[in-house]
């Protein structure tokens, strides 16, 4: 394992509100998975709703922590760039220092961590790779797919993306 990856909020508590963080482990294996102090702090925010999916995340995956050097680039950053979420700029700070994987549901932040060198994994990437890797039936995908849109409401998956 020497190379890393940091889930971005939404990809974390996606699968951990299917109880799929497992399933998701599997798929990277091949990395160290981490989230970041200021994706730790947004997801406590569901905790304070009596939500516990974030307890699983927190049990499961470990906190990367920012170097002075990333926690200044991010200074930075948080003042040029409003859009991006504190979890997203910080994540974005640390792959592009470490050379580090990002993987996030939103399209913004996945084209700004691009636009300034940093790898990336969508939720279509992990869907196909479940896939064509083998881990998973194309049913199982499936299956995964309706539980996704069911329990954290994300946008219709359009399915064609990851099975063609």
């Amino acid at each position: 394992m020497d190379k890393s990856i940091i889930l971005d909020t939404d990809i974390a508590s996606a699968f951990a509100k299917i109880n799929q963080l497992e399933l998701l482990s599997k798929l990277l294996h091949r990395y160290s998975v981490f989230i970041t102090p200021r994706i730790y702090e947004e997801l406590m925010a569901p905790l304070d709703f009596g939500y516990t999916y974030p307890l699983d995340i927190f049990d499961r995956i470990n906190v990367l922590h920012p170097t002075h050097e990333e926690s200044k680039d991010y200074q930075l950053l948080i003042l040029e760039n409003r859009k991006l979420g504190k979890g997203e700029l910080e994540a974005i700070c640390i792959c592009k220092r470490r050379g580090c994987v990002f993987s996030s549901m939103d399209r913004a932040a996945l084209r700004y961590a691009a636009a300034v060198g940093v790898e990336t994994i969508d939720l279509y990437s992990i869907l196909r790779a479940f896939w064509e890797s083998g881990i998973l039936l194309q049913k199982d995908v499936e299956g995964i797919i309706e539980a996704l849109e069911d329990k954290d409401k994300i946008p219709r998956i359009d399915k064609n993306k990851i099975f063609d």
